[in-house]
């Protein structure tokens, strides 16, 4: 047990949750000696604002919360406070009105500053568009109009096939009906009779699902047409019918091309049917051409005046153009703004893009103020209340979760008195005493991981005697142990299953920090520890100040969390329940309330020593490094003797010394090796490197070789070494500034901090130097913090406005350097700051207090734009709701954002909770399936069942709502005849739903019950950054991000993308023996893509479309070093487009099977890619591996930002996610110490080298007949 210490204390509380583990009592200690009953203050004792005024009963009964059972706190009323203030604010210039037409009617548009708006990748010339009138303008019955909906073809007769294995043609009988292409032998009929279907079937030698069809086409072979021809191309096999006279086949050919969608068929018979992308057949529709620097007014009229010249047109009611606006069709998604230039729109921006049909549908404007009419499920007296009440600016406390259901108090209770004295005057040491902890349990806990799930593990007690440590804390960083109490007996408690440790004789311990020294984020953090080993039992905080900057005096009772918790930073627990694990302790009262106050404080700038001294962990070999192994080393670095000891340890006796005056030290990359660590279980491993350097003594002709765990210690400890060696600290500014640009993760020593410091003024121009500067200042004196922030403004800008996010990390706890870093992200538009929300979710848990800076500038952007910072932002925060730690911030800030957001918003907000979050319709009818599957139901019966349980749910659903995926889109019922389980372990449900609007595309998603696809949405959000980054660059990589949002701890959704197909049907449709071989077919890609794009000039586009989305992913992947990238994880559509799915490992952590390594390249490029655009030494292979590249570098680049955001995630607690070490990964393979030229000449190598090592066919090989 190490040796205790004795100072000053104040607490930290947190939460405890034992009901939330359904595990297996511990076992108990050896009868432990018993306390008698210790009495509690009561709930409402421990908790004076708890019931700030009393619920009443209304005919609504209890309005919804997101999360249920949190108590009030003087905390949590500051914060809806702050957020009424917000609405108040908001209102001064949104009316409410308006904000319910935003909610309602939504535009996405991209203001003139928007970094995602990328003018330069913008075509600027025209936009091919089908716009619709609405029906009522017609004059015309609508219910003769034809539906727009495409009637089921059937059609019959005679054709010829050819075989699969015997390739000569047979004359078959074919039905189309129910797009399924049925042959038989002879035709089913009987005496001219058409037989049934049961008898049909019986007769039938084959089908072809036509829904599975990728491509229909001419038939080609060997570059010669085949007369009357059509080729049906399938994921399994490519079918070639023949028509026996051209009559014939004009009519399959007809028949055929409208049995399956418009992208699988060939240009050819396009042009031969006079088919377009979209249909423009309906009375009410006309097909356009469109400039995207036309106005919205003008578009509008511009679709009145085609839609009159157009031939056949149906007469219109009077009508005036003036009085309609647009609306994206199939989308909740508006053009009102009149005189906003089309090219400013999202959706259009994507259009052009993609070069894909734009649809637009008029909307008169009487149907926007319909559509922004307040639900007549919200009673009115509620709807006063929003407008009134929340924007009243005498709000105080009245603003509840309660809503309406709320009585305001006489008065509030415990209100500060005038503030009696200044902290900058308080020179009185913080000091307290510990009496009691309570309700303490008799186990500890522990997460137990696994690949995919998370559980809680407990573990009995070891020890009968335990201790409180008291520690100061800013920011995460340690500002002083006080010491330790005295050992004391865990007692049970009589009626109990807990135990107590009660200090009888209470010592008083004081900090050597005083009251005017302390910032204004110090917290107290207390730790129940058990006396063997130092058992970390519960720990507990208290912030020093409170919300209101008020000095914590007197009695305290703060909550406790169990070990899986810290309590150095973020939120606290502001309620106390009497039967949860708590600590009573006392803090020195001052009779008066003190109010923290830097504006005189006295003390002054604090001296540095500028002299080097570093100590920490190497590894060193023997004399002879090449035959000796590696040895751990403490070793200490001392600039006063010049000299670097090393021993076994930080208490051991040298072993011996290197003179360092005169002496080289050089990085050994060549002496580098590669291990790895079992770092989430035996299957998945961490690929690690030694950092080998060399410093050779003055003295001694002898190299002493040694290494660190990570390139940044390597870095620190050689530019350590260099200054001794050089005995000029000055000369280390040019290689601080070098390391601190190229390496984001790098780390300033103490030493670096003093001399950073001394010349900070000579970093201004640097923003990747500001991280260090703010590291190097010490946030206990008030000069040199007041310097600090007058600097701030001067700094230089970064290359990037999201950049500022960096100073949200935790070390940065000072209010107004948080406050900076939130005005400059402020700064952004909707649309990019919206790709940052998770970030900022993240940066919550950072903050002291619920209210902070942060909080109320996403509250605010939240109100202002529901839609697109609304939504995310909702979601974003609920599945951190989960967690106990940080459910009290996330809860109140879910609970008070439904309080003040649209109606509109409210009522989708609750359907979208109800339906997906965990323990959602959706989840229980996952776990319903599992519990169906264990009972040994096969799929038929699975597949029915399921079906049963949506037709019930789809009775209940409204007629449009929108899904968590994508706000933009609505959808209606779901297609329940289409929605199924998919094979994969935790049985996900494949839903599609249908559009919300006419002839908008149906949506089909994936929903994971039992999955943390939280790793998915990282990976898929830094993706498409870089995509952004590349379209900045003037590159279009045409990447596939699609959506992904995580709705609880183990639930989520994803977006599918249609009309794709996994590269291992790819490889079974071009192999032998079932598709084992066609891993090591070099031509199954290129067949693919011939095979679905027929014509020379569909091939190149396809081609090219390959080439660039393989050049990205390429990039994208070995960047985030993704893993277990099997050909199920990769798709690829038939116009070309290649994707990479399922980020379940990156950040090089790789899948492991029998102790192999799955991945034996850093990326997948294999040789049948290469063959895509015609193997090494070609045209396009040069242009592949430059376009690679190119995005390589662009990617570097940005390199500071993406670590920034990924920093920033560490609180997430993903598995693979847990620590800055992580990251190190994306480091060390953006090969920041090279130029643009190096980089890209390296990047060409690993493709050269990918191509060439045949581990991942064999893999792929494998992989095909696990899944046969």
């Amino acid at each position: 047990m190490s040796a205790r210490r004795n100072g000053s204390f104040l607490s930290l509380s947190g939460t405890f949750s034992r009901g939330s583990m359904s595990l297996p009592s511990a076992p108990s200690m050896s009868s432990p000696e018993e306390v008698k009953a210790i009495p509690v203050p009561s709930f409402n004792s421990l908790n004076p604002y708890a019931h700030h005024g009393s619920a009443a009963a209304t005919e609504q009964g209890a309005r919804w919360k997101p999360v249920q059972g949190l108590v009030h706190s003087k905390e949590s009323l500051a914060l809806r406070q702050s957020i009424g203030e917000i609405l108040k604010t908001v209102h001064e210039h949104i009316s409410p009105a308006t904000l319910e037409i935003r909610a309602s009617t939504p535009e996405y548009r991209l203001e003139n500053d928007d970094w995602i708006a990328h003018s330069n990748s913008l075509d600027k010339g025209t936009i091919k568009a089908v716009a619709r009138l609405p029906m009522d303008l017609l004059m015309i019955d609508e219910t003769s109009a034809t539906s727009s909906e495409a009637p089921l073809l059937s059609v019959g007769g005679w054709l010829r096939k050819r075989g699969e294995t015997n390739k000569s043609l047979k004359r078959r009988y074919m039905e189309l009906e129910n797009r399924s292409l049925c042959y038989y032998k002879k035709k089913p009929e009987k005496n001219g009779v058409s037989l049934s279907p049961a008898e049909k079937e019986s007769l039938m030698k084959g089908k072809i699902d036509l829904e599975a069809v990728s491509s229909i086409q001419p038939t080609v072979i060997k570059g010669a047409a085949v007369t009357w021809g059509i080729d049906l191309v399938t994921t399994n096999r490519t079918w070639m019918i023949q028509a026996e006279n051209e009559s014939d086949y004009d009519m399959w050919v007809k028949f055929l091309c409208n049995s399956v969608p418009f992208h699988s068929v060939n240009i050819v018979y396009r042009r031969m049917l006079q088919l377009a992308e979209v249909s423009a057949s309906g009375p009410n529709e006309v097909r356009m051409v469109l400039l995207p620097s036309s106005s919205v007014e003008d578009t509008v009229a511009h679709v009145f005046e085609c839609y009159d010249n157009m031939y056949n047109a149906v007469p219109l009611h009077p009508y005036d153009p003036k009085q309609y606006v647009l609306k994206f069709t199939g989308f909740r998604d508006y053009m009102i703004d009149r005189h906003q230039e089309l090219g400013k729109y999202q959706h259009v921006r994507e259009c052009l893009l993609t070069r894909k049909t734009l649809c637009l549908t008029l909307v008169h404007e009487s149907a926007i103020e319909e559509a922004t009419r307040l639900s007549t499920s919200a009673p009115p007296s509620y709807q006063g209340y929003l407008i009134d009440s929340l924007s009243a600016r005498t709000l105080d406390m009245a603003i509840t979760t309660l809503g309406t259901d709320w009585h305001a108090p006489a008065s509030s209770p415990n209100k500060p008195a005038n503030y009696g004295q200044s902290g900058a005057l308080t020179t009185a040491s913080l000091s307290f005493s510990i009496l009691r902890v309570l309700n303490i349990p008799r186990y500890t806990v522990c997460w137990k991981r696994s690949a995919h799930d998370v559980s809680v593990e407990r573990r009995p007690l070891t020890c009968q005697t335990a201790f409180v440590r008291v520690e100061l804390y800013d920011g995460g960083q340690l500002l002083e142990v006080v010491g330790d109490t005295a050992e004391v007996a865990l007692k049970a408690v009589p009626g109990t299953d807990t135990l107590a440790a009660i200090w009888t004789e209470p010592t008083l311990y004081q900090s050597s920090m005083c009251v005017s020294e302390a910032p204004r984020s110090t917290r107290i953090v207390i730790t129940l520890m058990g006396s063997r080993q130092d058992e970390h039992i519960l720990t507990a905080g208290i912030n020093v100040f409170d919300v209101e900057g008020l000095l914590e005096q007197g009695d305290q009772y703060v909550q406790m969390w169990d070990s899986l918790h810290h309590s150095r930073h973020g939120p606290v627990p502001h309620v106390v329940f009497p039967d949860q694990p708590l600590a009573h302790f006392v803090l020195h009262s001052f009779g008066k309330n003190v109010k923290f106050d830097w504006t005189n404080q006295p003390t002054p700038p604090a001296l540095r020593n500028e002299s080097v001294v570093k100590e920490g962990w190497l590894k060193k070999t023997g004399k002879f490094h090449t035959f000796t192994n590696w040895q751990p080393r403490w070793c200490v670095l001392s600039q006063l003797y010049g000299s670097l000891y090393y021993s076994d340890g930080p208490n051991a006796p040298h072993k011996g010394a290197i003179s360092l005056v005169g002496a080289v030290v050089t990085a050994a990359d060549e002496l580098n090796a590669k291990y790895t660590t079992f770092a989430v279980n035996k299957g998945t491993r961490k690929e690690q490197s030694t950092w080998v350097f060399k410093v050779k003594s003055a003295e001694s002709s002898r190299e002493y070789v040694m290494c660190a765990a990570t390139r940044q210690e390597r870095e620190e400890w050689m530019l350590a070494i260099k200054v001794v060696a050089n005995g000029n600290a000055s000369e280390s500014i040019a290689e601080l500034r070098s390391v601190i640009t190229r390496d984001p993760l790098f780390q300033l020593s103490e030493f670096q901090k003093a001399i950073m410091w001394r010349h900070r003024l000579q970093f201004v121009d640097s923003f990747e130097a500001l991280r260090h500067v703010l590291s190097c200042v010490n946030w206990r004196s008030a000069v040199e913090v007041n310097e600090m922030l007058e600097l701030l403004p001067q700094w230089a800008k970064p290359r990037h406005p999201a950049a500022y996010i960096d100073l949200l990390d935790k070390q940065f706890s000072h209010e107004r350097v948080r406050e900076f870093a939130v005005c400059r992200l402020g700064e952004m538009a909707d649309s990019t700051f919206s790709y940052f929300l998770p970030q900022l979710v993240q940066a919550l848990k950072y903050e002291n207090h619920h209210v902070s800076h942060l909080a109320k500038l996403l509250m605010r952007r939240a109100i202002e734009n529901p839609n697109q910072i609304g939504f995310d932002l909702f979601w974003g925060m609920k599945v951190e709701s989960y967690n106990n730690q940080y459910r009290e911030r996330y809860g109140l800030l879910l609970n008070a954002y439904v309080d003040v957001c649209s109606q509109k918003m409210r009522v989708i907000l609750e359907l979208q909770d109800k339906l997906f979050s965990e323990k959602g319709e959706f989840e229980q009818i996952c776990q319903q399936v599992k519990a169906w599957a264990h009972q040994g139901k096969t799929k038929d019966e699975l597949k029915t069942l399921l079906r049963e349980k949506l037709a019930i749910l789809n009775q209940s659903l409204p007629s449009s709502y929108q899904l968590p995926l994508d706000p933009r889109v609505e959808v209606g019922k779901m297609v329940v005849k289409k929605c199924k389980i998919m094979t994969s372990a935790k049985l996900p449900l494949w839903l599609e739903f249908e559009n919300a609007e006419e002839g908008g595309d149906p949506i089909v998603i994936i929903f994971k019950a039992g999955d943390d696809v939280r790793q998915d949405c990282l990976t898929l959000q830094l993706i498409r950054l870089m995509d952004e980054m590349w379209r900045e660059d003037g590159k279009d990589l045409a990447m596939e991000p699609y959506k992904c949002v995580s709705t609880g701890p183990m639930t989520g959704m994803l977006q599918v993308v249609l009309h794709a197909v996994t590269t291992a049907a790819v490889h079974k449709r071009g192999g032998a023996l079932g598709g084992i071989f066609g891993a090591f077919n070099d031509v199954s890609f290129s067949d693919w893509i011939a095979a679905n794009n027929g014509d020379p000039r569909s091939h190149r586009v396809a081609v090219d479309l390959f080439l660039r989305s393989c050049a990205g992913y390429c990039v994208a992947t070995y960047m985030l070093g993704i893993g277990d990238r099997h050909n199920d994880n990769i798709m690829i559509t038939k116009q070309g487009r290649y994707f990479h799915i399922d980020f379940g490992h990156f950040l090089g952590f790789m899948k492991y099977q029998y102790g192999i390594k799955r991945e034996q390249t850093p990326f997948v490029f294999t040789p049948e890619m290469a063959h895509v655009f015609g193997g090494v030494g070609t045209e396009d292979f040069t242009k592949f591996q430059a376009t690679c590249g190119e995005a390589f570098n662009v990617v570097r680049r940005h390199l500071h930002l993406l670590v920034s955001l990924l920093v920033l995630m560490i609180p997430a607690d993903m598995p693979e996610l847990r620590n800055r070490d992580d990251i190190s990964y994306i480091v060390e393979v953006s090969a920041i110490e090279r130029s643009d030229e190096d980089a890209a000449r390296g990047f060409a190598g690993l493709i050269v080298s990918c191509m060439n090592n045949t581990f991942k066919r064999i893999d792929n090989a494998l992989h095909i007949i696990k899944h046969r």
